[in-house]
Order: structure tokens, then sequence, then C-alpha cells
């Protein structure tokens, strides 16, 4: 079991190595990153039983739903895109790692994560940020502190998790 973990967090590391270098170089987010991290997923979801992988695979869709959502009416209100498809794509594909009740804390942690970046970025250089953020890697990292969270913690905590 200890191996299989280990195995589940190399590839998060990697597949986080990835998606900081090209989000940050290029602002995109790689199809078959994001798909590593959606099949790997599966797998782990797998050998907590199969009855976990259909449930895991309609909240990765309803969370990929909710967030192109929020990208469309974005674009909408404002005539820029605000979060790019890479990013949707990685929410969803990191939505099947943890249980439902995790994804406010995913995202809350994404978020923070960015803003610290950005009050660092700024303090830096003693002005404030403009221009666009990546927000692929501050997903990738809060996935890894997410899953681990509730991998770590969540029987302590209860079985709702």
């Amino acid at each position: 079991m200890a191996a299989t973990m280990l195995f589940f967090t190399a590839l998060l590391l990697i597949c986080f190595c990835l998606i900081c270098y090209s989000d940050f170089r290029w602002f995109i987010i790689p199809n078959s990153v994001n798909l590593a991290v959606l099949l790997a997923g599966l797998l782990y979801r797998a050998q907590q039983g199969l009855g976990e992988v259909v449930p895991a695979i309609a909240f990765g869709l309803v969370i990929a739903a909710s967030m192109w959502a929020i990208r469309y009416v974005h674009f909408r209100l404002t005539g820029r895109l605000g979060l790019g498809l890479g990013d949707v794509k990685l929410a969803g594909a990191a939505a099947v790692w943890f249980s439902p009740f995790m994804f406010p804390i995913f995202l809350f942690l994404a978020s923070a994560l960015a803003l610290v970046f950005v009050a660092g970025s700024s303090l830096r250089q003693r002005s404030s940020f403009v221009g666009k953020l990546p927000f692929g890697p501050f997903l990738a990292a809060s996935l890894i502190v997410t899953w681990n969270i509730e991998r770590l913690f969540g029987p302590l905590i209860g079985p709702a998790l």
C-alpha cells in the first residue's frame, strides 16, 4: 500500500512540474498532462473499489462543466478570458482524486496560493501585479495538498470524507 501511495505521489509531482513549466512559460497545460492526472485519479479511485469510479467520473464532469460555465460567464461579462480551457480540464481531472466535500478546500487552496504568489511578486517588484497569471500550477499544487489532507486526515474526521 505504501508503494502505491508513493507511485501516485510521484506521478502527481511529475505532473505538477510539467504543469508549472508549460503554464508559466506558454500559458498552456498540455492535454496529455491533464489526461495523465485524470487516468491516475481514476486508477487511484479504482484501487479503493470499482464503486468509487463512476461517482468520481460524474463529479469530475460536474466540476469541469461548472468551471467552463464560470469561464463563459466571465467572458460574456468582461470580454476577457479569465480561465483557460486547460485550467477547466485540470480542475475536472483533479476532482476525481478526492470526495466532493473536499472541493471547496481544493478551490480555496488554489486561490489562496495564487494570491500569495501575486502578493509576493508585487512586494518583490515594489509595484502592483498586472497581467496574466497562470492558474494551473496553483490548481496542481492544491490537488496534491487536498488529496493528502483527505487521505491522511479523512479517517480522523469521519465517514463523510
